[in-house]
């Protein structure tokens, strides 16, 4: 991650923009970009990081070629998820059928949470296990069923990945809460409050979506799996096709690839949502996925690293 750095020399102070690239084996690259003695201001120091930004992404091209991960980290990722499928098939069916019953669960709390829900992990194991529904929002407990449905659709679904595709995914999981725009594309401009970047106009959304239909097809024949869908769940955020409902589309889009792909699903959890939303910020700065898959990487680890050990 790009930062400032200053450095004192013959008692003044100087700065420099400092970002390190992984190389693998533990070992980084640092670049450097020298300011002056003076500390810009803020506007001049975004657009001096934005040219810098560029810059680091050519050198990154350069020594790992059109990937966001290096080739350590690529490594251990699928060293970590050949080894948990192998423990996941040694065990017998009724663990097997808890372990992904946990992670619906899981996944539901945390995907609906980081949007508002006010259910506790708790409540939703029940709502979900055992149809006890607890005394809160209905729209809370008609999106957490939504949700668990709208999972399982996806990790059975065998066709595609397409625009009728998406639109089912959202119309699933929305036609109970919101019915008027469930499964429709916008039709007025929306915004993230976290976010500074303008949103793709409702307008132009339907050419946006053709051309990410069209660029996921050549880039999953080039990106490894967490990081096609690192890129898959970033550029349709960016996007922001729907009304309401595209953080938990984006979410469950990008386990849809993993699971394809034959890599464990991944859950964002709710504690960590101000890192998450930080971090497609930086995407959208950067124009790119590489900060959102190496959060995918970390979080990939947690969950599967020591899995029925």
């Amino acid at each position: 991650m790009v930062y400032l750095a200053k450095r004192l020399q013959a008692k003044k102070t100087y700065y420099y923009l400092v970002e390190n690239i992984p190389l693998g084996s533990g070992k980084r690259k640092q670049l450097r970009a020298y300011l002056g003695n003076e500390k810009p201001s803020e506007l001049i120091l975004r657009h001096l990081m934005k040219q810098f930004e560029a810059q680091v992404e050519q050198e990154q091209y350069k020594l790992h070629g059109f990937h966001y991960l290096t080739s350590d980290e690529i490594k251990e990722t699928d060293k970590i998820n050949r080894e948990f499928w192998a423990r996941y098939n040694s065990v017998n069916e009724v663990v097997q059928e808890q372990f992904d019953e946990n992670f619906v669960i899981t996944f539901v709390h945390n995907t609906n949470s980081i949007e508002g829900s006010t259910l506790t992990p708790k409540e939703v194991a029940l709502l979900l296990t055992e149809n006890i529904a607890p005394n809160k929002p209905l729209d809370d407990v008609l999106e957490a069923k939504a949700g668990q449905k709208t999972l399982n659709f996806v990790k059975e679904h065998t066709g595609n990945f397409n625009e009728e595709f998406l639109l089912k995914i959202h119309e699933m999981y929305f036609k109970e809460t919101k019915p008027s725009i469930a499964g429709a594309y916008k039709k007025y401009a929306n915004y993230i409050r976290t976010s500074a970047f303008q949103l793709t106009a409702p307008e132009l959304v339907p050419k946006e979506l053709n051309d990410y239909f069209n660029e996921y097809e050549k880039l999953s024949k080039q990106l490894h799996p967490l990081e096609l869908a690192a890129w898959a769940h970033w550029k349709l955020v960016r996007i922001h096709p729907f009304q309401d409902g595209n953080g938990r589309a984006a979410r469950i889009v990008m386990n849809y690839i993993l699971h394809r792909q034959g890599y464990g699903m991944i859950d964002i959890q709710t504690k960590e949502k101000q890192v998450y939303f930080k971090t497609l910020e930086k995407c959208n700065y950067n124009n790119n996925a590489r900060a959102l898959a190496v959060r995918l990487v970390r979080r990939f680890k947690k969950q599967y690293q020591n899995a029925f050990k």
